[in-house]
């Protein structure tokens, strides 16, 4: 059975983590960005692109305005407002669950998040 001082701990690092702004920021961010037309208009432009560009590749037809189309519809999307907030909030999170990780390694004595992580499998 789990520790009661475990569990309450957990649930306040829950709380907290649900609480912080840069979580916030994260969702909405992360919503719009799956949800923004313009973006999904990108998305499947540069599949289309990539897929004809790959098969252009593999029969030896590529041709350089390929390569600029592929590369304009990538450069448009990465910088595209949804996204660059997008990437922002999820780098401010990445760092913040480190932070976390840190904090609660250094007081258990082992990489948590390593330990706690999901075993991997082929």
């Amino acid at each position: 059975m789990v520790d009661i001082r475990l569990k309450l701990a957990a649930d306040e690092f829950i709380r907290y983590l649900g609480s912080s702004t840069d979580v916030k920021e994260f969702q909405i961010a992360k919503g719009q960005f799956e949800n923004d037309p313009a973006i999904e208009k990108m998305r499947r432009e540069y599949t289309t692109l990539a897929s004809a560009y790959q098969e252009k590749e593999r029969r030896g037809t590529l041709t350089q305005d390929d390569i600029s189309k592929l590369r304009t519809v990538q450069k448009t999307f990465n910088a595209h407002p949804v996204t660059v907030r997008y990437a922002r909030a999820q780098q401010t999170l990445i760092m913040l669950l480190q932070d976390c990780n840190g904090a609660i390694s250094e007081d258990l004595g082992f990489d948590f998040a390593a330990t706690a992580a999901p075993t991997a499998s082929c």
